[in-house]
């Protein structure tokens, strides 16, 4: 069995990225390509994915010369790559609502002014899933031994 691409359930999605808190957030420096990893919080019912960053930083400053933004998360052997339009805002009451104890590492608090709320819209997104390494493995000796080509998992994409 192969890797099958299919249309996923936008819920299932969702479910994915919320469990995963990190994520590479791939943006445009002009002509170029930048990426950073930032923590990132999946609201489904709002349909953003936030980011708390640095304001007048790179993120910042790219996102809001060119919004096209594109999130890559991963856990394990599972992916979801998120592909969205990405605004920066001074939102304090949500930057408040999205603060964790973990924040403190970077700022004062909530009220810090350097603070920026950057809010990625997801349009589209594609996942891998596979049933973890040690399946893999397996999979891939026993296709070795017989000829037949492994299972890759599960690939699907959906518009979010």
């Amino acid at each position: 069995m192969t890797e099958e691409k299919k249309t996923a359930d936008p819920d299932h999605i969702w479910d994915l990225i919320a469990g995963i808190p990190m994520a590479l957030l791939i943006t445009k420096d002009g002509g170029r390509i930048d990426t950073r990893p930032m923590a990132a919080t999946a609201k489904k019912d709002e349909g953003c994915i936030y980011i708390l960053a640095n304001k007048r930083e790179d993120s910042d400053r790219e996102i809001q010369a060119d919004s096209e933004a594109v999130l890559s998360f991963q856990k394990g052997a599972t992916y979801v790559v998120v592909y969205g339009e990405a605004g920066a805002s001074n939102d304090r009451a949500k930057i408040k609502e999205l603060w964790t104890v973990f924040d403190k590492a970077w700022w004062d608090g909530p009220e810090d002014p350097r603070i920026r709320l950057l809010t990625v819209t997801p349009r589209s997104c594609e996942y891998w899933e596979s049933p973890g390494k040690l399946v893999a493995y397996t999979d891939m000796l026993i296709s070795a031994a017989t000829g037949k080509k492994p299972s890759t998992g599960e690939h699907g994409s959906v518009a979010l």
